[in-house]
């Protein structure tokens, strides 16, 4: 998922005039690292999309989905090795709920206990790309554009440049950046 585009990144490190062919490839390909990097952190993808997902019935009346936030739940389909599947209906008076949060929650029963016994076909994800998270990812791809030897310093005739190597180490989150992502992460069965 693009966190944010070439002409973006253009604008945010003040490059003067268009990218060439060849510097939009490099910003998009920085940017798609950026974005691999924020949703390792993450631990989920952030892009809106129409997911299969199996889970583990817990013998509660709960089940946390693996991503979120949650926009719809399509189906949800209890799955027996020996007896035929039973699609459950949703809502308040019915056999389940859910919340934007991730959480399937069973009526009147619980979750039969077992391993992806539960199968349900959920639309999660971030429709747009909050500015926050935009800006983390082009801050990742300074560093790698401006410096991508990861010199401490280098000098060309009379013109002498210095690094600050510390935080010029390229696709790292600093300590702000994680507390930041941290908000997106995925929320585990507990």
């Amino acid at each position: 998922m693009a966190y944010a585009t070439a002409e973006e990144f253009r604008l945010f490190i003040r490059h003067s005039g268009p990218f060439s062919d060849e510097e939009t490839a490099q910003a998009e390909f920085l940017l798609d690292l950026a974005g691999a990097c924020i949703e390792e952190e993450t631990g989920q993808s952030l892009e809106l999309s129409t997911d299969t997902v199996l889970l583990d019935g817990t013998g509660t009346h709960q089940l946390v989905l693996p991503r979120w936030p949650v926009t719809a739940v399509h189906t949800v389909t209890l799955l027996g090795d020996l007896a035929a599947d039973e699609v459950l209906t949703e809502g308040a008076d019915h056999d389940f709920t859910w919340s934007a949060s991730g959480r399937l929650t069973r009526k009147g029963a619980c979750w039969p206990e077992g391993d992806r016994n539960v199968e349900a076909v959920v639309t999660a994800g971030l429709a747009t790309i909050p500015k926050s998270l935009k800006r983390v990812a082009l801050r990742l791809c300074v560093a790698p554009w401006s410096n991508p030897n990861n010199l401490s310093s280098e000098t060309l005739g009379d013109l002498s440049r210095s690094y600050n190597t510390a935080t010029d180490i390229g696709m790292e989150l600093s300590s702000s950046d994680r507390k930041l992502v941290s908000v997106y992460q995925a929320r585990t069965q507990g």
